[in-house]
């Protein structure tokens, strides 16, 4: 069975959709290799963000996301299908600056939406019964800029792909077993996780026994272990997929939990990523014309 990771990224229009000087850093390091994934602390990841469908109000938290700019959200186009809230602002809240769905947070920032936009060649389609998406990709504008602040500031969007090896990080408020097969809003993490997932070779992923025909490395990042260890999961989509920048100075978000396999972490089925790289483009101009 797969699972789809809804998508998030959250942008902030300064008058135009580039880097600033600050992106991509953190008022909490990160200095522990984990082994089983590991609870986040506020501050650790200040660009993550929670998105909220009205359509599903048991879920405390339905996608993952991350900040960009201060009033743009990335998400997946399948997180925004009708069937989870569709393209009606109306239907989603966004939340940053925050650790925990479940409880208050000084420093928590909550937001309605105003736009919500898929990609334009964004389809779904399905392999023995399973769906799948390709140009997994949305935005959702913010009512109003956030504060960026200790514990919510935008990531960077890379120049370049991460090498293959790059230890990256994943993190979300999914599921926490990973054999979760029918797994409910009660299997969902209270408190946001995070785990290292390293890039893998596009060759390994795509041989048969991994992800085969459905791995297009143009598109989509690997990354996981090849032996089976902790990894995304259901209810992680949409979360980011960071990766240090070339010179080590900052976070860059590499890719977008889209999609991977159940039971998650299973030997040779690493999650799938939507590559940024592939959709800057798409995402800038498109913030800059709303």
């Amino acid at each position: 069975m797969f699972w789809f990771g809804f998508i998030l990224l959250v942008a902030v229009q300064l008058g135009e959709a580039s880097n600033d000087a600050n992106c991509g850093k953190a008022s909490v390091g990160l200095n522990a290799r984990i082994h089983g994934g590991q609870y986040a602390t506020q501050g650790m990841f200040p660009w993550q963000a929670s998105l909220k469908s009205l359509k599903h109000p048991a879920h405390l938290s339905y996608c993952g996301g991350t900040l960009y700019n201060n009033q743009w959200v990335i998400t997946a186009a399948h997180c925004v299908e009708e069937a989870y809230g569709g393209t009606d602002p109306n239907m989603w809240q966004v939340r940053v600056g925050l650790a925990s769905v479940a409880h208050w947070e000084h420093g928590r920032q909550d937001y309605n939406v105003t736009r919500v936009i898929m990609h334009p060649h964004y389809h779904r389609f399905e392999v023995d019964g399973q769906p799948l998406a390709h140009m997994d990709v949305a935005l959702l504008k913010l009512d109003r800029p956030v504060t960026l602040d200790a514990f919510v500031n935008n990531i960077c969007l890379p120049d370049s792909d991460a090498s293959v090896g790059t230890d990256c990080i994943v993190s979300g408020w999914g599921v926490t077993s990973m054999h979760v097969e029918n797994s409910g809003p009660d299997d969902e993490s209270d408190t946001l996780k995070w785990t290292y997932a390293p890039i893998l070779d596009p060759g390994y992923c795509s041989q048969p026994h991994v992800w085969g025909s459905l791995m297009l490395s143009s598109i989509m990042v690997c990354a996981g272990y090849e032996h089976g260890r902790d990894d995304a999961c259901e209810g992680d989509s949409g979360g980011p997929f960071i990766c240090p920048s070339p010179d080590g100075s900052r976070w860059e978000l590499q890719g977008i939990v889209s999609w991977g396999d159940i039971p998650c972490g299973e030997q040779h089925k690493p999650t799938v990523y939507m590559r940024v790289t592939t959709y800057k483009g798409w995402i800038q101009q498109t913030i800059q014309s709303n």
